[in-house]
């Protein structure tokens, strides 16, 4: 299982119901009070979570603006931020405003497809161990995926290998249409194929989000890894036109594998 990382204002633990990956890591800066340093971590929490869903894609507020926003002092905002911008997610130059730093966006199945196809091309064999693949409620991605709350969605958590050697740790999100899926055999098959074969159902966009994070000792026990070893953190909202299909969470071993991306 993933670290999880709870909802807003919340206390982070090691686990949580939902399972989702924590893309979080710890941070510096601020206050040594630990009331203050708990404000900053809220504030920081909550503005990472408004990047990813979008709200600042045309412009990032100043300081002055988060303070009033948030009914917290400059100085906590300052603290908020500077995790963020040590993480790469928020641009930090003299004499200009912050801005929202975007992944750039790959081809409609993206650098994630890429690397699993490119494990196939170099002649290694690839598999899947199956941990889940069920029909369940997940209201925070149903929220993600645009459908309500109490909606089945198409759970299915894998280990993915190359060869014997294990290479991420997968878990997708679908809705309801993609149901015929869990009848898939999925060791071999790739997803998108499944999907194409028994649904009918082709992406035709994504956006991803790549991040750098730091196995935890579970993460890297199952990766037959390091703890703290460096691995990829990858979100994915897969799409067909404009209506959103799947939810994805992967985290790749960074230490034997590289992503490579080449533009027009």
């Amino acid at each position: 299982m993933f670290d999880a990382k709870k909802r807003l204002f919340g206390q982070t633990g090691a686990m949580a119901s939902s399972g989702h990956i924590d893309s979080t890591g710890s941070s510096t800066g601020g206050s040594n009070d630990p009331g203050h340093r708990t404000l900053w971590a809220r504030v920081k929490a909550d503005l990472e979570r408004r990047i990813r869903r979008g709200e600042f894609d045309s412009t990032f507020p100043g300081e002055f603006e988060l303070s009033k926003h948030y009914e917290v002092s400059r100085s906590t905002i300052r603290a908020a931020l500077t995790p963020l911008r040590q993480e790469g997610l928020v641009t930090a130059q003299p004499g200009r405003p912050s801005e929202v730093v975007h992944v750039a966006r790959e081809r409609r199945f993206g650098p994630v497809y890429s690397l699993f196809a490119a494990v196939q091309k170099s002649g290694m064999t690839q598999r899947s161990t199956i941990d889940a693949a069920e029909l369940r409620k997940d209201p925070e991605v149903a929220k993600r995926l645009g459908v309500g709350p109490d909606a089945d969605l198409v759970h299915i958590a894998r280990m993915r290998y190359a060869d014997d050697e294990p290479l991420a740790i997968d878990r997708v999100w679908l809705t309801h249409e993609a149901r015929g899926v869990l009848e898939q055999d999925l060791t071999h098959t790739a997803l998108y194929d499944a999907l194409q074969r028994c649904c009918n159902l082709t992406l035709t966009a994504g956006q991803e989000t790549v991040h750098s994070v730091n196995l935890t000792s579970e993460q890297a026990r199952r990766l037959h890894s390091q703890p703290d070893s460096a691995a990829f953190f990858i979100e994915r909202l897969g799409k067909i036109d404009d209506r959103a299909l799947e939810w994805r969470e992967t985290l790749i071993r960074g230490d034997r594998f590289t992503v490579t991306t080449t533009y027009p």
